[in-house]
């Protein structure tokens, strides 16, 4: 054991010479002992709202605190930083925030509160912050609240020591009513919150071991407030604590009682609560028939989780709509909702409102930890088919969106978010003027937003309607496959055997611009389809984006690139001469203001080579059919690494 060769037999004389000693292993560091877990301290007697909090917390990792109630339920909260070091509450309007102190030193946090029957109160807390350890170390981030039965994630940011790598994450929950934790990444903690009937702390930990055997672990609190009873015939299935961006709005106590509440409900035209077009106007009533609303009307309609989305959100509006095109589509909405929880992004003709999710609208990295990660419920809707479909933006052969996988700190600009919340406001905007046209925002101010369109979409004359009617969608494959992609049918024998090439025989051979088109086609309506061919036509024609689609063979875990292979493709399809008339007819009607010449002027179509990786089909000419080299994506767009997961399944993430 102490040598297996180099000891010496040598020549003449038979001398031996000893065997080198071996050094002894170097001894395994034993992990620093874990402090044990802070009890949450239950609330004190006779209180009226306290605030579960870290008492002391390290340089560099997230501090957290909640304000419950102790008797009653919350309608409005505001945090503020009060004493001691300062601190940045990006969530002062929710029950719980978060925050990382830039320096030693006792946080002093104030909590103000408002019931729902008007009693206020108030609560203070202190967190100390102390000086980082040297070495790896593990940071949760970000402690915050939601509401009953709700999906939430919180992520585990590992800072690591030049050399180290991470041996494992372990994740416990420490506190609160047990819950299903799905931590399959193990960078990623997902539950479903549960049903209480007060104020209630979850506390979870992670344990981070490192190649070298070091332990580090934080802690994260996530608030549960209870709601009230639901409703029959309740509209929503889950809301999200959210608050009128200007809260001395002309509208702003209508709006979260009349487009974002678990207390709607509707159970015929006679039984419901549904507010009046009088209480909750179209934005274009505010703004003037034949007036473009303004920056201001509109930021006074906005509803968010978040005050940093409606400052990111009213930014854009000012720097990123040189023509006027969001400010007019927004005249047919009620209201812009704007949540950390929201997923996917819907238009809802009841409340005739837009929810958007605030993964589109983030800007900072400390921006970005309060954007849910739950996957969209759709994501795993087509894993038994035989094939993937793909898309992506691109500009001049290269990605026209940078990547921002969820594992990197990264900022973005104001201008980048054109490809995210830009994109989405063509498309959910493009289901709000399919209802309500600028030739048909004049409403009957004593009926819901919904009794006032109900009749045409019965008699079916809404713009959408127009285009089933005139130019229809004939293929019966991707009306059905569309059915298992985005509404979860269950797929046949027959679709699961069909190939990527087959998939795009059918999808060529028909009119629509993207397989969305065909998500929901109850009574031949065109909704998807008609938002689809505005949202690709408005990011050509203002944007210079155009959009690849293709169909390659079925991806699964850990495949490359290069086995991912195109069995068809094509690169602008909205250029297609077989569309255009179609794009023509939603736009006379929806956006009036465009000249239809720009629909003549779409650059033609490519289609991509097929039995080439989907990597290898970014760079594209027209009429090419040789096989470019790989590595295209220096200096574009895409020079930070990709992940094929971000391309696949590309429309359905977004609306």
């Amino acid at each position: 054991m102490l040598a297996s060769c180099g000891g010496g037999g040598g020549g003449g004389g038979g001398a031996s010479t000893a065997p080198a000693p071996v050094p002894a292993p170097a001894p395994t560091p034993t992990p620093n002992p874990l402090p044990e877990v802070p009890p949450v301290r239950p609330a004190p007697a006779g209180c009226v709202v306290h605030i579960v909090a870290d008492t002391a917390v390290q340089l560099g990792k997230t501090a957290g605190a909640s304000v419950l109630a102790c008797t009653g339920m919350l309608s409005e909260v505001t945090w503020t930083s009060v004493g001691g070091v300062a601190v940045n509450l990006l969530a002062a309007r929710s029950t719980t925030v978060a925050f990382e102190a830039p320096t030693v030193g006792t946080v002093e946090l104030r909590a103000d509160v408002r019931f729902v029957d008007g009693r206020t109160a108030s609560a203070t807390t202190g967190i100390q912050m102390t000086d980082a350890t040297a070495g790896s170390s593990l940071t949760l981030r970000a402690d915050h609240s939601v509401r009953p039965d709700f999906n939430t994630s919180v992520r585990a940011w590992p800072t690591l020591a030049a050399g180290e790598t991470v041996a494992s994450i372990v994740w416990t929950q420490v506190a609160g009513p047990t819950v299903t934790m799905d931590t399959t990444n193990n960078r990623l903690l997902t539950f479903k919150s549960p049903k209480v009937a007060v104020d209630t702390v979850l506390k979870f930990r992670a344990v981070m071991t490192t190649s070298s055997g070091r332990q580090d672990f934080d802690d994260v609190l996530i608030g549960v407030e209870p709601e009230p009873a639901l409703p029959d015939g309740y509209l929503f299935d889950e809301t999200a604590r959210v608050h009128p961006y200007r809260p001395v709005g002309v509208y702003a106590a209508a709006l979260t009682r009349c487009a974002y509440n678990n207390g709607l409900y509707f159970q015929d035209s006679g039984r419901n609560n549904l507010c009046s077009s009088a209480t909750l106007p179209l934005l274009q009533t505010e703004a003037g028939f034949g007036a473009v609303p303004s920056v201001a009307q509109i930021m006074g309609r906005v509803l968010t989780s978040h005050d940093f989305l409606g400052a990111n959100f009213e930014q854009f509006l000012l720097t990123q709509d040189p023509h006027g095109d969001f400010r007019r589509l927004l005249g047919g909405v009620t209201a812009i909702v704007l949540g950390s929880h929201v997923r996917p992004s819907f238009y809802w003709s009841v409340s005739g409102a837009i929810y958007l999710d605030a993964n589109n609208l983030w800007l900072t990295p400390e921006q970005r930890d309060v954007v849910t990660e739950v996957p969209d419920y759709r994501s795993t809707f087509d894993d038994e088919l035989n094939f993937t479909s793909f898309g992506r933006q691109v500009r001049n052969n290269a990605y026209a969106r940078r990547s921002f996988p969820a594992s990197s700190r990264i900022t973005r600009t104001n201008e980048e978010l054109v490809l995210e919340i830009g994109r989405l406001l063509y498309h959910e905007l493009g289901h709000a003027s399919d209802f309500f046209s600028p030739s048909d925002r004049n409403l009957d101010p004593a009926q819901s937003i919904w009794a006032n369109v109900s009749g045409r979409v019965g008699a079916r004359t809404l713009v959408s309607d127009m285009l089933a009617a005139q130019f229809p969608l004939a293929s019966a494959e991707m009306k059905g496959l569309g059915q298992v992609m985005y509404q979860g049918a269950t797929a046949t024998a027959e679709q699961k055997a069909y190939g990527p090439a087959d998939v795009g025989r059918f999808f060529g051979a028909d009119r629509a611009s993207d397989d969305y088109a065909y998500s929901i086609f109850e009574d031949s309506n065109s909704r998807e389809d008609l938002s689809m061919l505005f949202e690709e036509f408005m990011m050509s024609y203002r944007h210079g984006v155009r959009y690849d689609v293709a169909y390659t063979n079925a991806v699964k875990d850990g495949m490359s690139p290069g086995q991912v292979l195109v069995g068809w493709g094509q690169r602008g399809r909205i250029g297609e001469a077989a569309i255009k008339p179609r794009i023509k007819l939603v736009l006379q009607r929806i956006a009036p203001w465009i000249d239809l010449a720009a629909v003549d002027a779409l650059p033609a179509p490519i289609l991509m080579r097929t039995g080439v990786s989907w990597d290898d089909n970014l760079m594209l000419t027209s009429g090419a059919t040789a096989a470019q080299p790989s590595g295209l994506r220096a200096g574009s767009a895409a020079a930070s690494p990709r992940d094929l997961r971000e391309d696949m399944k590309v429309m359905r993430a977004a609306h």
